[in-house]
């Protein structure tokens, strides 16, 4: 009996010790539990809320939250839904790890979950690798919000070969930096948090007559489209199309071939996916072939080489080209550039129109309409790999 007993006491012990292990290993000091996460997201909520923009936040309530993963399948941030008197008001995302920034993402749009809810993605994971790189498993296989069907080994053979970058390590170690000071302000007493007026967006930016196009023909061509139809409603009406509600049956996402190229004068994305080369198939376009395909554009409306680019995009170049009141196209990096793979995986374009930074905590946001939503995201600058600014300046 008594060897019974010890052999119990022993067992208990062994199961305790490995219950230890296992909340060392699942919990280091730099991981967030989702009790800490929600005790930031409440943080920003009551500072964000005093502002003009945000104003209907206040007293906004978590309604629902969802752990994303990363390519590692460990928690890489949580997904928070807000509803304020039972009606949803917005979505922000906050990193699970202290090496990256405690807010990475926010906006008054339709979260990433529910959009993928409505192209009928019932999914049982999400992913979130940065910057709005949202993927969806369903059943074994996986999804963007494009609903496309995504080869998600080949997201993570992508992004482990640009780790091994020298510029894209070291972005990395300096955002390690910036995000300690940031998580240490969050977890802060003192009332900086909270020293609150209407500048908490004291630099905040906005261009605010960018069209916002849907996704046709592909994120590049359809994020250049935005930047051109702007100009076209400013002082260049060569490239002013009314097409933004315009949606052909022979488009990429109809699943069908493209119109002939002779009839582009209805459809500015499809001029410019075709001088991107942008697949057929699947809407991808190459980095690279984004400002060449613009400066073709602008040429065959009569205009000279408008684009240039910035192959690492700093906080001054988003400042002086918002400032300048032009926007332009970003292209956020995350591997397969110059991997020999057939297709840039993992990458995504947005069009950035405006800028916020707070004031007290330094935290610096790019805001950017996405080809798959038309509303505007915030996303924390720098939650990337890389990113490349393709800037289009009249001249």
């Amino acid at each position: 009996m008594k060897r019974i007993r010890i052999v119990v006491c022993v067992i208990l012990v062994l199961v305790m010790v490995g219950a230890l292990a296992g909340t060392a290993i699942a919990s280091t000091p730099y991981t967030v539990d989702q009790s800490e996460a929600k005790t930031i997201v409440n943080k920003f909520v009551a500072k964000i809320s005093t502002t003009n923009e945000f104003r209907d936040w206040k007293n906004a309530k978590i309604c629902r939250v969802v752990v994303a993963y990363g390519i590692d399948e460990r928690p890489s941030a949580y997904i928070f839904e807000l509803v304020k008197n039972e009606n949803y008001t917005g979505y922000i995302v906050v990193s699970a790890k202290k090496t990256n920034y405690p807010i990475l993402e926010f906006s008054k749009s339709k979260s990433p979950l529910m959009r993928a809810k409505k192209l009928g993605i019932e999914a049982d994971r999400v992913y979130y690798l940065g910057a709005v790189m949202y993927f969806f498993r369903e059943k074994g296989k996986y999804y963007n919000l494009n609903k496309k069907e995504i080869n998600f080994n080949k997201i993570k053979e992508c992004v482990k070969e640009a780790m091994k970058y020298e510029n894209v390590r070291k972005h990395l170690a300096k955002r390690i930096t910036e995000a300690k000071d940031l998580w240490e302000k969050y977890s802060s007493n003192t009332k900086v948090m909270y020293k609150l007026t209407s500048t908490w967006l004291y630099n905040e930016k906005y261009i605010s007559d960018v069209p916002a196009f849907w996704w046709d023909d592909g994120c590049a061509p359809t994020s250049a489209a935005m930047v051109l139809a702007y100009w076209g409603e400013h002082g260049y009406p060569k490239l002013h199309y009314p097409d933004w509600w315009y949606f052909e049956p022979t488009d990429v996402n109809s699943g069908t071939k493209f119109d002939d190229p002779s009839n582009e004068h209805t459809d500015l994305t499809e001029e410019l996916h075709y001088a991107m080369d942008t697949n057929n198939k699947t809407g991808d376009t190459w980095p690279w072939n984004i400002a060449p395909g613009i400066n073709k554009v602008c040429k065959n409306h009569g205009y000279s080489n408008w684009a240039s680019v910035d192959y690492w995009v700093s906080w001054s170049d988003v400042t002086d080209e918002i400032n300048a009141s032009r926007p332009f196209v970003l292209a956020m990096l995350w591997g397969g550039t110059g991997s020999g793979h057939s297709q840039p995986y993992g990458n995504h374009v947005v069009t950035c129109v405006g800028y916020a930074i707070d004031v007290n905590t330094n935290e610096k946001f790019v805001m950017v309409q996405d080809t798959w939503d038309l509303g505007i995201h915030y996303l924390a600058f720098g939650n990337w790999l890389g990113a490349w600014e393709i800037k289009v300046n009249p001249n």
